[in-house]
Formats: structure tokens, C-alpha cells, sequence
């Protein structure tokens, strides 16, 4: 009986940790604005790269040529 009641008392007090644990990283302010901020530059990269992608493959094949002095079409 012993060592369920230690086993009990291990598991409750670990959940208590996790949740003190959980509360305070939801409490944090912080860490959400660099997420957002991320993220924003993120969706903002990505459109601009999509916007202009014949663009961007146009300079690609003309870098690729010079380079390689061969003709992709």
C-alpha cells in the first residue's frame, strides 16, 4: 500500500507542477507578440513570393544562363 500511496502522491504533485507551469506560460505576454510578429512576416514573405513568382523564375533562368552559358526555356 505503501508505495501506491507514493506512486499517488508522486502523480499529483507532478500535475500540480504542470499546471503552475502551464498557468504562468499563458499569463506571459511576451512570448505571444514575437509569435504573432513572426508569423506576420512570415504570411507577408510568402505572399510576395507568390505575387511575383514568373518574376522571380524569369531571373532565376537568366541568372542560370549566365552562369552556365546554356538557354532553359
Amino acid at each position: 500500500m505503501k508505495m501506491l500511496d507514493k506512486i499517488c502522491i508522486n502523480a499529483m504533485l507532478r500535475a500540480n507542477v504542470a499546471k503552475d507551469k502551464l498557468e504562468s506560460f499563458l499569463e506571459e505576454q511576451d512570448g505571444v507578440s514575437n509569435v504573432v510578429a513572426t508569423l506576420l512576416i512570415l504570411v507577408i514573405v510568402v505572399t510576395l513570393v507568390t505575387t511575383f513568382w514568373g518574376r522571380l523564375s524569369e531571373w532565376a533562368n537568366g541568372l542560370m544562363d549566365i552562369i552556365f552559358k546554356t538557354k532553359i526555356s
